[in-house]
């Protein structure tokens, strides 16, 4: 397995941010969205949608560097 992350700091956390901004909820583990949970899909934060399109472009990406022999990484252990 591997894991992918937004490779992105959290946004809107600071006086000069804004909900605009990608990762605007702070998560590292993945992209997550917030929304009313009366409305549907069609009111997820526009910012949240973005995010979750960098995050599928890395994923993308990293699928395609294997995909094309990219060599493999070795695992690394907490242990040493």
């Amino acid at each position: 397995m591997h894991w992918i992350s937004l490779g992105l700091l959290p946004g809107w956390n600071t006086t000069t941010a804004s909900e605009h901004d990608r990762n605007r909820l702070g998560f590292y583990l993945g992209a997550g969205a917030q929304t009313w949970n009366d409305q549907g899909p069609e009111a997820v934060h526009a910012a949240d949608v973005s995010t979750a399109r960098h995050l599928g472009q890395r994923v993308a990406t990293l699928a395609s560097r294997f995909a094309d022999g990219a060599p493999r990484v070795a695992a690394t252990s907490a242990e040493g």
